[in-house]
C-alpha cells in the first residue's frame, strides 16, 4: 500500500479504510478497492441498509454501485461494480462495522475544496513572460 493519507477506520494494517486525497481505499485482507468519496458514501449507506433489513435471505440492500444479499445458508454476498465478495455472517458484520465507522469519520472531516487545490500566496501559476 502507498504511504500517506488519513486512516478513517482500521482493525489492522490489512483491514482498514483510508482517505487519500479524493479517493477512499477499502482494504480487506489482500483486497483493496478504491472509490470516490461520493461512491464510498453510497456504498456505506448500502451496508447500513443491509444491517437494518430484517430479511433472512434474498436481497438486503442495493445502491448504484452494488448490492448485498444473503443466501439461505446465511452467507452474505456483497457486489461492488464487477467485484463480488462472499462473507460469513460474522465476517460481514465486522466488514460492515469497519466501513460504517469510516463513513462517520469521513463526515467529520472538512469537505474538499469545490474548485480543487486552494491557492496559497507566493505560489506562481504563470511564468514571468
Amino acid at each position: 500500500m502507498r504511504s500517506g493519507g488519513t486512516v478513517l477506520a482500521s482493525y489492522s494494517s490489512r483491514s482498514r479504510v483510508m482517505l487519500r486525497g479524493e479517493v477512499v481505499e477499502v482494504s480487506w485482507g489482500s483486497l483493496c478497492v478504491a472509490m470516490s468519496r461520493v461512491e464510498f458514501v453510497g456504498f456505506a449507506g448500502m451496508l447500513v441498509d443491509a444491517f437494518g433489513c430484517s430479511a433472512r435471505c434474498g436481497e438486503l440492500a442495493k445502491c448504484p454501485c452494488g448490492r448485498v444479499s444473503r443466501c439461505a445458508m446465511g452467507e452474505v454476498s456483497l457486489s461492488h461494480n464487477h467485484l463480488t465478495l462472499w462473507f460469513s455472517p460474522d465476517e460481514f458484520e465486522e466488514f460492515g462495522r469497519l466501513v460504517i465507522a469510516a463513513r462517520r469519520k469521513l463526515a467529520d472531516l472538512a469537505p474538499p475544496s469545490p474548485l480543487g487545490v486552494p491557492w496559497k500566496p507566493g505560489e506562481e501559476v504563470f511564468g514571468a513572460n
